[in-house]
């Protein structure tokens, strides 16, 4: 992998992860400050998370079928960036509602088409050590929001934080414009049933593993 490559790569994983930074732990804020309840802030911060167990797989599949992943993050990153700008104009709960799952949608499946792409950008290097340094720049970006975002709304209001998330991201599609494609060689593979990958013993852990780890977050956030 080429130094400008992982720079690419890198600060995507970084502006991504400075996004949800910002999201996760002050989203709730917001929108208790637009004084929705617990009961119907619960359900608008369960959107991110329901849109990934379906969106990223639509996208997959058609990744998967067009051999143009970079076409379709830089398509959920737009639209993702278009969703969240209807959030200025969301004063009830509905339309809090369908404006973050428009975004949800969008958002929460740029992010798996890129792992798949730097994962295909990494299967030509020697091994795949170079993956935790890119993606050590996606930690970096969320500690960094999560103290700049606080420290801007004890010194402004929690209203700075539509417009830091706006920005952010305008910078998520601005960079996807600058990833560049893989094409990997195709595999024909023999089709089985999704029950069948379900019953086996190492997919059962790895799902319950990361079942209860989603739930701890939950719970966190």
């Amino acid at each position: 992998m080429t130094a400008t490559l992982h720079w690419q790569l890198s600060r995507f994983y970084f502006f991504y992860y400075f996004f949800v930074g910002l999201f996760t732990p002050y989203w709730g804020l917001y929108l208790q400050d637009l004084k929705f309840n617990p009961l119907q802030i619960g359900i608008l911060l369960s959107l991110f998370q329901f849109s990934r167990i379906i969106a990223p797989n639509f996208w997959g599949w058609l990744a998967d079928h067009t051999g143009q992943r970079t076409k379709w993050i830089r398509v959920t990153a737009f639209f993702g960036f278009l969703g969240f700008c209807a959030v200025f104009w969301a004063d009830t709960f509905y339309l809090m509602f369908f404006s973050m799952m428009a975004m949800s949608i969008f958002t929460s499946s740029t992010l798996p088409l890129v792992e798949s792409l730097t994962l295909s950008h990494l299967s030509t290097s020697k091994g795949n050590s170079g993956y935790t340094r890119i993606r050590l720049w996606g930690s970096v970006g969320f500690i960094a929001a999560a103290l700049i975002l606080g420290y801007l709304i004890d010194l402004f209001t929690v209203q700075s934080l539509v417009w830091a998330l706006l920005l952010t991201q305008g910078t998520i599609f601005i960079l996807t414009c600058y990833i560049p494609e893989k094409k990997d060689k195709a595999v024909y593979l023999i089709k089985r049933s999704i029950f069948a990958v379900i019953r086996n013993p190492e997919v059962i852990c790895i799902l319950l593993g990361c079942g209860l780890m989603v739930s701890s977050h939950g719970l966190l956030y």
